[in-house]
């Protein structure tokens, strides 16, 4: 099982998203435009294929074409702490 975490940079938004290279699964972890999805019923059950982080991180893993935006691949140890960061609960 070969799995990446993409950060890609759209001109308005931004998403980390986890790939699965074998299975073809794309996960997204955190997205800026998730609440624009959400409040106009776009997302049913993930985002949609045509969604432009959906079709970016799809071109960077198969090669088909070059993504129409800034892709970086996420070491594991970032990830770690990415995910320490997010799970740590809100100050009020």
């Amino acid at each position: 099982m070969t799995v990446k975490v993409l950060r890609i940079e759209l001109r308005r938004t931004t998403a980390i998203v986890q790939v699965d290279i074998d299975l073809r699964r794309y996960t997204v972890i955190e997205c800026s435009n998730l609440h624009f999805c959400k409040n106009f019923g776009i997302l049913n059950r993930g985002c949609p294929a045509y969604c432009e982080i959906i079709v970016a991180a799809k071109d960077y893993v198969s090669g088909r074409r070059k993504p129409k935006a800034c892709i970086a691949e996420l070491e594991e140890d970032i990830i770690k702490v990415w995910e320490s960061i997010s799970n740590r609960p809100s100050p009020r």
